[in-house]
């Protein structure tokens, strides 16, 4: 299972919809999409070195207040190295937003991927671009090759409350070592995907609906796993079409707690999404 680190212990939410609920509504979500991308298109490092990466969004006229930022990797080419506090990952646009409160923060590293959320705690403050929201870590192998960090489904903007339609992202081309020129640089491979717990936070009820995608038909699995690691709920492995899936687990009753969910694939692929039940 998935390590959870927060800045704020107590609260852990996949989507930041459920912490901004309380702040104000503001305008209407604008006419054309965000970018998020890393400051720079291509990073240079030597085999088995390190590099700190800026993840940036670049539109100067489209407000938000939060955001999820889902990164994704080749564990055999990189390894992410959180940092030391993790706080040092929050980008200085989010931080420096409001000097009142911490933005609220969770991070949730995993294998081959890293979600991230970022809420400014603040009412009524938005920030736009341009401006770096998020800063990670990794190490490279030992070897001379090209890879890629890309974005995941589940990146996203809101804007007090609601997610705001729209978004565009730019993989980061990462250049390890003196790779052979004509050996090409990689396309980003489509990976499955699971979509964020809804309603989060929830009351536990008898089912829980979910959605997830799989870039080919194989076989998978979806599991709830209980604050101890434990299999509470979940559908067993079963080969699915590749595409958009829908699926409802039956519940047992559920203590109130943070639970995770957990999408497996007979190809390694593992995600993972955390889900608060409330008394």
């Amino acid at each position: 299972m998935h390590r959870h680190t927060a800045d704020t212990p107590r609260l852990r939410f996949p989507l930041v919809a459920c912490v901004v609920a309380c702040l104000a509504i503001f305008a209407a979500s604008p006419a054309h999409a965000f970018t998020v991308a890393g400051a720079t298109d291509t990073v240079v490092v030597a085999s088995g070195g390190s590099f700190t990466i800026d993840f940036v969004v670049t539109d100067p006229d489209l407000p938000f207040n939060a955001f999820d930022l889902s990164v994704h990797f080749d564990p055999t080419k990189l390894t992410n190295v959180p940092m030391s506090p993790i706080s040092l990952q929050r980008g200085a646009l989010m931080v420096n937003a409001c000097t009142l409160n911490a933005p609220f923060h969770v991070f949730t590293p995993g294998p081959d991927s890293v979600v991230c959320t970022l809420v400014i705690l603040c009412s009524g403050v938005t920030v736009t671009g341009p401006g770096v929201i998020y800063r990670l870590r990794f190490n490279a192998a030992v070897t001379d090759t090209y890879t890629q960090l890309t974005f995941g489904a589940g990146t996203g903007f809101f804007n007090g409350g609601p997610r705001v339609p729209g978004v565009i992202t730019r993989p980061v081309v990462v250049k390890i070592g003196a790779p052979v020129l004509d050996a090409g640089r990689p396309r980003a491979p489509a990976g499955a995907e699971l979509e964020a717990v809804a309603p989060n936070p929830a009351r536990a009820g008898r089912t829980l609906a979910l959605g997830f995608s799989l870039p080919r038909a194989e076989s998978c699995e979806v599991v709830v796993l209980d604050p101890q690691g434990r299999r509470v709920a979940g559908a067993p492995w079963a080969r699915r079409e590749a595409g958009a899936q829908r699926l409802e687990l039956a519940l047992p009753r559920l203590a109130p707690g943070r639970y995770t969910v957990a999408l497996r694939t007979e190809g390694g692929a593992t995600r993972t999404r955390p889900w608060v039940v409330l008394r």
